[in-house]
């Protein structure tokens, strides 16, 4: 019987949003207001190389955080920043959130809504610039942080989904066994693959109905947020 549920954020909770151009001309006001001299196309360069991870195994990765990518950026520039400094950028990069939130999926509000009443619910989410303080801030100006029983952020973590550490915290937090516990994602490899490596059942949100895999095979699959609730109405 189905006691916890847990949900992605990116691409299932909230719409995918960017915040790149921003953040990059965040960082060149910064360097003006210095009297740094920099070539745009340097900085722009620095910044996909620290900022844009290429596909890896997460499994052998640990969350790598914000400020950790803006010393790389500062390193690849050859410039000089002090810590305070560092610290200055990295708020900035990482509160855009706060002014510009993206929206919430089509049905998200009144799923959660009415799934609280009857089961735990959890997030369970790689935070990739943007912190898990910040996200639940958004969550309250959306209010829909009230249905949330317990939030698993990879960033006060450590590890990035897929890695069993993030799934595995998420369930002690809700006191649930695996068995009794469901994930909804929309990423094979991240969502659906980690949460099936802990024992746990899977629902893909599918939105934009991509071909199945005939390598990770989730145990349902949805194309609407409110499909949900008549999943778990079966299981339970």
């Amino acid at each position: 019987m189905i006691k916890a549920i847990t949900f992605d954020l990116w691409n299932t909770i909230f719409d995918n949003k960017f915040y790149s151009d921003f953040r990059l001309n965040c960082f060149t006001l910064f360097l003006q207001k210095k009297q740094i001299v920099y070539d745009f196309i340097d900085v722009k360069n620095s910044y996909k190389l620290a900022f844009y991870l290429p596909e890896r195994n997460y499994e052998e990765n640990e969350h790598i955080y914000t400020k950790d990518r803006i010393t790389k950026m500062v390193d690849i520039l050859k410039i000089d920043l002090t810590e305070s400094d560092k610290d200055f950028i990295k708020n900035e990069f990482e509160e855009v959130m706060l002014t510009d939130p993206p929206s919430l999926k089509i049905g998200v509000k009144q799923t959660l809504e009415e799934l609280s009443s009857d089961y735990k619910i959890g997030l369970i989410s790689n935070t990739g610039i943007t912190p898990g303080r910040i996200i639940s801030k958004v969550f309250q100006e959306y209010e829909i942080l009230k249905y949330f029983d317990r939030k698993i952020y990879s960033d006060e973590v450590g590890y990035y989904k897929p890695h069993k550490i993030i799934f595995k915290t998420a369930l002690e937090s809700l006191n649930c066994i695996p068995q009794d516990a469901i994930h909804i994602g929309d990423n094979l490899e991240t969502d659906i693959k980690g949460a099936k490596d802990c024992n746990m059942y899977t629902i893909w949100f599918n939105e934009s109905k991509y071909p199945k895999s005939e390598q990770i095979q989730p145990d349902y699959e949805i194309h609407e947020i409110c499909e949900v609730l008549q999943i778990i109405q079966k299981l339970s």
